[in-house]
């Protein structure tokens, strides 16, 4: 690659960054490429820099962000994925909370839910587990994301087989009506999970309509640069509740990374609980 277009390239990812907070260097580039090939196409750009222009300051710029936001968000996701931390939810958080659920609903937030199995699924677990009698005023669960596509699925809940991959039998005859190749969650499964358009790594606060008590935002930051990592880890901890809990990916850690969470184990993983005060 030449001088030239390698730093074609690379106002190209900054200014990704600066919108979205993902970082494409190294050998994640290539796979930005492959993504951006059909936006190229569609736009007649016939490089990185005339693209880059086009996001900078051409009419249709706020569009084109936008099909950029779908393009490239990882929609990986599908319903009960790493369970323990629905568990760890209904079994150590809420009862931690007995006193205060008495008085207002359970707070949630799903950040990046891309189609909705996320929230979806803590709420079957709930469910499943008989804590709705346990919560006289319920739950709320907030669930944001990038892609607007996506929440529009989530919305509508309905799935293809791909996204039950986790689900016996039973599941899918409990949760779903099938229709055809497709499933739809039934109506009591969507209690109380409401969907907004969000971009984490924009600055703007407050993060959703409440404070919460769990904030999941899980395999995404693994996809983030640095800076808007801590950025976006301070932001989450003006948005919960001291004595909250951030649950992040498998891969994912804030381990001696911020003052405003201390690792604990809860259901024998790793979790993040917002520190009443910063260390």
């Amino acid at each position: 690659m030449t001088l030239a277009l390698e730093a074609e390239w690379k106002l190209l990812t900054d200014l990704i960054e600066e919108r979205f907070g993902l970082s494409f260097t190294g050998v994640r580039r290539d796979i930005l490429a492959s993504r951006l090939t059909p936006r190229f196409q569609a736009l007649q750009c016939g490089n990185p820099l005339e693209y880059y222009y086009h996001l900078k300051s051409h009419p249709e710029r706020d569009r084109e962000l936008g099909q950029l936001a779908m393009t490239l968000t990882n929609n990986e996701t599908y319903f009960f994925r790493e369970a323990h931390h629905f568990e760890c939810v209904a079994r150590h958080v809420i009862p931690s909370l007995n006193g205060e659920l008495r008085e207002r609903p359970l707070r949630i937030l799903s950040a990046g839910c891309s189609s909705g199995e996320e929230p979806y699924s803590l709420v079957m677990t709930l469910q499943a587990m008989g804590l709705e009698a346990h919560l006289p005023h319920g739950w709320e669960v907030d669930a944001c994301d990038l892609n607007s596509a996506r929440l529009a699925q989530a919305r509508d809940a309905t799935y293809e087989e791909t996204s039950l991959r986790n689900c016996d039998e039973e599941t899918r005859r409990r949760y779903f009506i099938r229709d055809g190749t497709r499933f739809l969650l039934r109506d009591r499964h969507r209690a109380g999970v409401r969907f907004f358009t969000c971009n984490l790594a924009a600055p703007v606060m407050p993060l959703g309509a409440a404070r919460y008590d769990v904030i999941l935002c899980r395999n995404m930051l693994i996809y983030f640069g640095e800076a808007a990592f801590m950025t976006l880890i301070e932001r989450f901890a003006r948005a919960v509740v001291p004595g909250g809990y951030l649950m992040l990916g498998h891969s994912e850690s804030l381990i001696d990374r911020s003052p405003s969470f201390r690792a604990v184990v809860l259901n024998g993983m790793v979790v993040y609980q917002r520190c009443a005060v910063d260390r």
